[in-house]
């Protein structure tokens, strides 16, 4: 088990900053989709270090990303 990054994408679509993307240290980890106007996380390559979750919540205190729990079957 491990965590990584879950973006709300109800909530992203609202403010379309890109401001998790810009932070995140692994690179095509933390994309946007332009078309729908949200950031996604390709699970298999986050880490887990929550720097987009400090951004967006503390930082900018929008709430759209948080850390979730995975296992190795999810």
């Amino acid at each position: 088990m491990y965590y990584v990054a879950d973006v709300k994408e109800s909530d992203c679509a609202k403010y379309n900053c890109k401001q998790c993307v810009l932070f995140c240290p692994e690179p095509n980890t933390l994309m946007y989709h332009e078309s729908k106007h949200v950031a996604w996380v390709n699970y298999a390559r986050c880490k887990g270090c929550a720097i987009c979750v400090y951004v967006c919540s503390d930082l900018l205190k929008r709430n759209c990303i948080q850390m979730v729990m995975v296992t190795a079957s999810d």
